[in-house]
């Protein structure tokens, strides 16, 4: 699993400033790392450092439940898969 873009992990700690590190597989709504008034500024956050739209109508909170997750979901794509997702959300 590569790292998260810098810009992902920074939005989580500037909400966060108590937080020290968090482990790949934490919950991130659990821990109320992240929240549901938080998500849409999170979910932005994403796809600027994704370059890709994410489709609202498809979110899911499972999708961000943990860095993992993230990872896998926006960042773990082929360049194919996320040129056909950003092409299906349009």
């Amino acid at each position: 699993m590569s790292a998260l873009p810098p810009d992902v992990m920074n939005w989580i700690y500037e909400q966060n400033p108590d937080i020290e590190d968090i482990d790949i597989d934490l919950d991130l709504f659990d821990t109320r790392l992240i929240n549901s008034l938080s998500l849409i500024e999170f979910v932005l956050v994403i796809e600027q450092a994704s370059g890709q739209v994410i489709d609202r109508r498809q979110l899911k909170t499972e999708d961000f439940q943990t860095l993992r997750t993230i990872q896998e979901k926006f960042f773990d794509r082929p360049a194919a898969s996320a040129t056909a997702a950003v092409a299906e959300a349009g």
